[in-house]
């Protein structure tokens, strides 16, 4: 048995040592009073993004009791009709912060005081940060209850544990809550690629093979990969990704990779073990898997290898993962070894064969003043607009076609890590009706802000693609969705509205009933505001409902409704 598998075995056995640890250590009170089951895992490969947290499963309800793992106290209260809804965060004394998302409604003095500042600000959308200590909780205690706000597509508890000082996002699974865990991950694939020295992809220089499961591990069929000669070069090598997913009892859904080891001809090239992510690298979860495979065909590609700018504090193993040993004709042993936080692990071993020839002429991904280095900033011009990009606003290599600069960026199929800035030289109006409509991946619109300076029109995109300015100059569209227009009065005690903005997106919605404001709530995935009264809120009332969008145009709607 060589060193590096003892060294793998010895790290599984810490890894499950260290589990049943944590689980003394913090012994945390779980977050729901009903059987922990996951949707979705920490680290879970996302759009844009890695998955900072837990998604427990509430059997497609809302309304279950939400309790505080740990005594400490309210630090943050959020509500939002996007991202994570109304959520609460709460610091313990041992360093860490647990947060609660998604939630229905709040409970005690978290639901009086957003109540209060939502009154004092004339807004749904608030964002509270209550001093140290003024509002108190006792391990156990209830402090709101599950469901489905913000970007939810169905009710569940989005739980994070996060590092107080350092606001990183932990991974909950290794503080030892009650979570059960049998199954191994499964490896369903893996890619070799042709990689340059600082691990950028060569062109067209990759194969794919599919993975399948023995009886004991997986296997390739045949048990042997050949690849060309030109996949080397003087000073790169080869780099490869696994297609690989976990799953937890109780549930079918697919979860993200907690770890994984490469080993080739016994020498360990590579570690990953996903126990930290800040987040504002998180973003670089486009460097870490293969982004086409994603992007196209939902794939979950885990790189072993990685590029030189990338950040992400998630590899164990130093350097960059890449075997630069190979040469060709020769035959090398590759062993694959996924786990998961409580220690259960998936082999996947096979030949790789470098076939004779000659290697890649090549030795880096072209260099010239066309194309934008991950390392480099960059300045390109066409009349009377110009774009700077910045150092890492792209992962790879990517040639910029100045001649369409004026009208098309990049290319829409590849992600962007960084904003860039796009510089329009025109004399206008200055009154923010200006907006830069840029059509992204598969046809999609993406409106980016205006920013003025003296004669210039200034955007900072986060895509590439074509783009239009445009004039925003019409209002959202407000449409009467449990009552119509002709209705002259309501039993009911809920009246909702459905927004819509074509060009640039709801910024703000205000209704006032006989001059008073009261509260509205804004579902954003379903466009809808509600108006809820209470009970003995009744006779002839007069109702205008104002709605803005990010462009400062107002659409008024206005009735007299009798409330019965």
């Amino acid at each position: 048995m060589t060193k590096s598998i003892l060294t793998f075995l010895f790290s599984i056995a810490l890894i499950a040592l260290s589990f049943s640890q944590n689980k003394s250590k913090y012994d945390y009170h779980p977050p729901l009073k009903i059987p922990l089951i996951l949707s979705s895992n920490f680290g879970e490969l996302r759009p844009n993004h890695f998955h900072m947290g837990l998604d427990f499963k509430t059997n497609n309800r809302i309304g279950y009791r939400l309790y505080s793992i740990e005594e400490g106290f309210v630090s943050r209260i959020k509500v939002s009709p996007y991202g994570y809804g109304k959520v609460v965060y709460i610091d313990h004394p041992n360093g860490m912060t647990s947060v609660y998302a998604h939630c229905s409604e709040f409970k005690g003095q978290l639901d009086s005081l957003v109540n209060i500042t939502q009154q004092n600000e004339q807004n749904y959308a608030v964002e509270i940060f209550p001093k140290k200590n003024e509002i108190r909780v006792t391990k156990g205690q209830v402090i709101a209850l599950s469901g489905n706000s913000g970007g939810s597509t169905a009710p569940h508890l989005h739980f994070e544990i996060r590092d107080t000082k350092t606001e990183h996002a932990l991974n909950p699974l290794v503080f030892g809550f009650d979570i059960a865990d049998h199954k191994k991950p499964e490896i369903r694939g893996l890619k070799v690629y042709g990689v340059t020295k600082d691990g950028y992809q060569f062109h067209k220089k990759a194969i794919k093979k599919t993975a399948s499961r023995g009886k004991t591990n997986y296997y390739i069929s045949g048990s042997t990969i050949s690849i060309p000669a030109d996949y080397l070069s003087k000073s790169g090598g080869i780099g490869f990704s696994f297609d690989v997913i976990d799953r937890f009892d109780g549930a079918g859904n697919q979860c993200g990779l907690y770890g994984s080891i490469l080993i080739v001809d016994g020498d360990t090239l590579f570690g990953q073990q996903t126990d930290r992510v800040p987040f504002e690298s998180s973003r670089y979860v486009n460097s870490h898997k293969d982004f086409q495979e994603y992007a196209h065909l939902r794939r979950k590609y885990h790189k072993t290898f990685k590029t030189r700018e990338n950040p992400l504090p998630i590899y164990t193993k130093e350097g960059l993962g890449i075997f630069k040993k190979g040469q060709p004709g020769g035959a090398y042993k590759v062993k694959y070894i996924a786990y998961d936080a409580a220690g259960n692990q998936s082999v996947l071993q096979f030949t790789l064969v470098i076939l004779a020839g000659k290697i890649n002429s090549k030795d880096a991904i072209a260099t010239d003043s066309t194309f934008m280095q991950p390392s480099k900033t960059m300045r390109v011009s066409k009349g009377n607009t110009e774009v700077d990009f910045g150092r890492a606003t792209t992962y790879e290599p990517l040639k910029i076609n100045s001649e369409k600069i004026n009208r098309k960026v990049g290319d829409a199929a590849v992600p962007v890590q960084n904003v860039y800035k796009i510089k329009i030289k025109k004399e206008v109006e200055q009154d923010g009706k200006h907006y830069l409509d840029i059509t992204t991946a598969k046809g999609r619109h993406r409106s980016i802000n205006v920013q003025y300076d003296d004669d210039l029109l200034i955007f900072e995109p986060k895509y590439f693609g074509t783009y239009l300015l445009r004039r925003d100059t019409v209002g959202p569209v407000v449409t009467p969705s449990n009552f119509t227009n002709g209705t002259t009065s309501l039993n009911g005690t809920k009246l909702k509205w459905t927004i819509k903005d074509k060009e640039t997106g709801i910024n703000d919605y205000d209704l006032f009933i006989n001059g008073e404001w009261v509260l509205l709530e804004y579902d954003g995935k379903k466009r809808m505001i509600t108006y809820t009264r209470d009970s003995k809120f009744i006779g002839k009332k007069e109702l205008m409902l104002k709605v803005t969008d990010d462009c400062g145009n107002v659409s008024v709607w206005t009735r007299s409704l009798v409330f019965k």
